[in-house]
């Protein structure tokens, strides 16, 4: 007999850890890992310990409630899963946790039952029964760590395939696998519910029928994320084009200022040679006095030798300017920048109108500092005045009217940067914004 409970107890554990295995593979599949070393499997191991005691819990202070166990387990799946993964939010986190443990129960359940038709028991002589009881958990367990696992390499293949699911017919049988099991089941409970009893096969065929709309619901889920992204990512490419047009527009005009000034230096050259060939010193003194004085109204705020990037600086600049702002920046050169030029104009452009919009809040100190500097990296930061921000998860709360409508320029920040694999960090201290961020060159 102790050994018979040593032995369970040591099953229980392995069991444990074959769930913890199966959620873990099952998350892979939409989240990104919070870390990819040791730290990582630390946290699993900690996430496998504080499972072990919390199945211990209901039965110490509330018996063997299978309600309050099922719920203490989702709370420590929830709880461990927000500390193992990033980039994603709590309700979508919550929601997986919810569909991994009810997909894996109903398979339990599902094969359970089909054990004891196939072996003629009734479903609590099978589960009393020790050597059969072994067999089932090596199957349903075998299986859960089977199914989880090749479920998250196929999600990650389809992730990387670029082709599209033109099967409309075939979703739209998934779209109402749900329903048809929700009323299959319905109609089993209204059986059941007349006194007659139903038979384990039956029951059996009805847990297949849910763990298969579930596993549906998890597959339209996955579509509507990348239908999401893939509204955000084209979002992001009208954005792209207005500020590709834009800047386009503004490097027109200064080259049509410049040709201007050019026409008007030639001008210049020839007054300042007749009054001098006349004599007529003091003239030409004031002359070019107030050339020079004309002079100091300069055209190009910005140099940086790249001759986008500086039609997009001096774009915003004079714009800050404009709108009574002090702008200043801190360029190296920029002329061997390896990056696509339309992701440049995308991230700087997103980052120096942010920085506009905030300063046009402020009542009185209007300052924007930008500093890019192209080293074995390249280094910016916009440091701006502005009135008081809340950053939470990289994130900063819209206060416009519509919010739907708005934040697409801290997205297209991000994109821009996580397509480059970029570090990057936001901060506000004592009235001062600041964005700083690295891309590894």
């Amino acid at each position: 007999m102790e050994r018979e409970k040593s032995m369970g107890d040591f099953l229980s554990i392995l069991y444990t850890v074959v769930d913890t295995l199966s959620l873990i593979f099952f998350l892979d599949a939409f989240a990104t890992r919070r870390w990819d070393n040791w730290k990582f499997k630390l946290g699993v191991g900690c996430f496998i310990a504080l499972l072990c005691w919390v199945l211990q819990v209901p039965f110490v202070f509330f018996g063997r409630d299978p309600a309050i166990k099922i719920g203490m387990i989702i709370l420590a799946y929830t709880i461990s899963a927000r500390v193992l993964y990033k980039e994603i939010s709590n309700s979508m986190l919550l929601l997986l946790v919810c569909i991994e443990y009810l997909v894996t129960y109903y398979l339990s359940f599902g094969l359970g039952m089909m054990g004891a038709f196939i072996c003629g028991m009734d479903g609590e002589a099978f589960r009393s029964n020790f050597p059969l009881a072994m067999v089932y958990g090596g199957i349903n367990y075998s299986a859960e760590l089977f199914l989880t696992y090749t479920f998250r390499k196929v999600m990650r293949q389809r992730r990387l395939s670029k082709k599209s699911n033109s099967l409309t017919s075939v979703r739209s049988l998934l779209y109402f696998l749900f329903p048809s099991t929700s009323f299959v089941m319905l109609v089993l409970l209204l059986y059941m519910t007349t006194g007659k009893d139903a038979s384990e096969a039956v029951v059996a065929a009805a847990c297949g029928s849910i763990f298969a709309a579930n596993v549906a619901i998890l597959y339209l889920l996955e579509r509507m994320e990348k239908t999401a992204e893939n509204q955000e990512r084209v979002l992001a490419l009208e954005q792209q084009l207005q500020f590709q047009a834009k800047n386009m527009e503004a490097a027109s005009q200064l080259y049509t200022a410049q040709r201007h000034k050019v026409h008007d230096f030639r001008a210049h050259l020839n007054i300042l040679q007749g009054l001098l060939q006349n004599q007529e010193y003091d003239a030409a003194e004031q002359y070019l006095n107030s050339v020079t004085k004309e002079q100091t109204d300069r055209l190009f705020l910005v140099n940086s030798h790249h001759s986008i990037l500086d039609a997009l600086f001096n774009t915003k600049a004079t714009e800050a300017i404009r709108k009574g702002i002090d702008i200043d920046f801190e360029l190296n050169d920029l002329s061997m920048l390896p990056f696509d030029v339309s992701d440049m104009v995308v991230l700087f452009s997103n980052l120096l109108d942010n920085a506009i919009e905030a300063c046009e809040k402020v009542d009185g100190n209007r300052v924007i500092r930008v500093s890019v500097v192209l080293k074995r990296s390249l280094l910016f930061s916009i440091r701006n005045t502005t009135l008081p921000v809340k950053i939470k998860n990289d994130t900063i709360q819209t206060t416009k009217p519509n919010a739907s409508l708005h934040g697409f320029g801290l997205s297209n920040i991000k994109l821009i940067l996580n397509k480059y694999h970029a570090d990057f960090v936001m901060d506000y201290t004592d009235g001062w914004f600041q964005f700083t961020g690295e891309i590894e060159t």
